[in-house]
């Protein structure tokens, strides 16, 4: 399968999923962008990837405050994908 048609099916079963966008996060998601020259015809589903590494970031950070984890992360310019995306 070609890596687009997968990504794209990807995003779209991720943004169906995705009932709603976490509003608490739309600064954020907006400051990000900017930082990273970020555009989008259509934002849904880079928003919802972004939206999920991000809780997966901050829940992972929680752990790390707690002692669970050795190293703690930050968001970066590949925030808007999945892994798939930049492996290939």
């Amino acid at each position: 399968m070609h890596p687009f048609v997968f990504l794209t099916a990807l995003c779209l079963g991720i943004v169906s999923a995705t009932i709603e966008l976490d509003q608490r996060l739309d600064e954020e998601w907006i400051r990000w962008k900017e930082k990273y020259g970020k555009q989008y015809g259509v934002e849904e589903c880079r928003r919802a990837v972004w939206e999920k590494n991000m809780k997966m970031i901050i829940q992972h950070n929680r752990e790390y405050d707690q002692g669970k984890h050795n190293f703690d992360m930050a968001m970066n310019g590949f925030g808007d994908m999945v892994s798939v995306a930049w492996i290939c």
